[in-house]
């Protein structure tokens, strides 16, 4: 089985966190790095290669991709968005499963017709990656509550942008004690779910264990 997830970059050199490909390969799946090259042969080649794809997180989606002037994005990458966004959508045709994190979840959120809020105050945390800083609340009778199995868990944050108005067919999932969105799903997809956290820096232990082996699960 193999799995595609998109990656960082800058001037020079692509580039990705290193739990990503380890919690696949843990997991029996094999990790594809997939730079954000913008043609149609590529994206079309790989759409149908792949069994899963992850959306990983990194720079700010261009304002104009929903319909708003830049006011706080920053670190916009226009070719990796309309890369991503392509390549979602041929996920959604296949109806192939998806796991989008942090921006990931807004890349999915604007790829269906959703928008963002540019900037919010009191997300990004100070504290490393596995500190868990603020709770989350779960929205029972969606796909990721009988993943997680809880109302209630505790989540680490690293984002200054959130979604504003949710993607038709999606649906709101999860949020924060002070309403931003922190988890989304599409209604009728296998698996196609968003979440603001970073729960790769946690993959080997619950509740974000289970989200993974729930991600693997789906592309069998």
């Amino acid at each position: 089985m193999l799995v595609g997830i998109t990656v960082k970059e800058n001037e020079k050199d692509f580039y990705i966190t290193k739990k990503l490909p380890e919690l696949v390969i843990k997991r029996g799946a094999f990790p594809l790095m997939l730079p954000g090259y913008n043609e149609e042969k590529y994206i079309e080649k790989i759409s149908r290669v792949l069994k899963g794809l992850i959306l990983s997180g990194g720079g700010d989606v261009d304002p104009a991709l929903y319909a708003q002037k830049n006011t706080h994005s920053k670190g916009i990458i226009r070719k990796r968005d309309e890369f991503e966004i392509k390549l979602l959508r041929k996920f959604y045709e296949q109806d192939k499963p998806v796991l989008a994190i942090c921006r990931g979840m807004q890349v999915l959120n604007v790829a269906f017709g959703g928008t963002l809020i540019q900037h919010i105050e009191g997300h990004y945390q100070k504290e490393g990656q596995e500190v868990l800083t603020h709770d989350i609340f779960i929205r029972k009778g969606t796909k990721l509550y009988a993943i997680i199995r809880k109302e209630k868990i505790k989540v680490n944050s690293f984002h200054h942008q959130a979604i504003k108005d949710i993607a038709p067919l999606f649906i709101v999932t999860a949020v924060s004690s002070d309403g931003i969105v922190e988890a989304i799903e599409h209604s009728s997809k296998k698996f196609f779910i968003g979440v603001q956290f970073h729960p790769e820096y946690m993959h080997d232990k619950e509740p974000f264990k289970s989200l993974f082996d729930a991600f693997i699960e789906a592309l069998k």
